[in-house]
């Protein structure tokens, strides 16, 4: 059984992102393969009620690294993940789940996201030294794809 793993804004009550969530669960249950799906969620319990998948806390860091080690692929999916507008504080957190991720010998893939603005020169240089190390990106519009581009990725 392949194990996925999913990492987003999930867990807090926010409309857009449960709804990507919820669409990337029920693609992956439509391929009616052996999987088993996780989410990291800031309301583990409210995620496995609704979604019919297991989760896990997103703040606990031990159990970060316990679900990364379990996992065959990591999806970072979803919305405006990496982005320094709201904080840099978010951008590294979502950063660091996937060099953890990579530093574990996991697939990886930042899908369906919005990357960008990031507006600090540290923080793009180490957007993109982690992302050069993903496996696949797929980007939500063409403002992430004008922005990843001129990080040259």
């Amino acid at each position: 059984m392949k194990k996925i793993l999913f990492s987003g804004y999930f867990g807090f009550d926010n409309s857009g992102d449960d709804a990507i969530l919820k669409a990337m669960v029920d693609d992956f249950k439509k391929l009616n393969i052996d999987i088993e799906l996780k989410a990291f969620s800031n309301n583990p319990v409210k995620t496995e009620k609704i979604y019919d998948i297991k989760s896990a806390d997103r703040f606990n860091l031990s159990h970060l690294i316990a679900n990364l080690k379990e996992t065959d692929l990591f999806i970072s999916g979803g919305g405006s993940l990496l982005q320094d507008v709201t904080s840099t504080r978010s951008l590294a957190y979502y950063l660091f789940l996937i060099f953890l991720a990579k530093i574990l010998g996991k697939k990886v893939y930042v899908y369906a996201n919005g990357i960008g603005p990031i507006n600090k020169p540290f923080n793009r240089f180490i957007t993109k030294i982690i992302l050069e190390k993903v496996d696949f990106i797929s980007l939500r519009d063409k403002l992430s794809y004008d922005f990843v581009k001129k990080l040259k990725l």
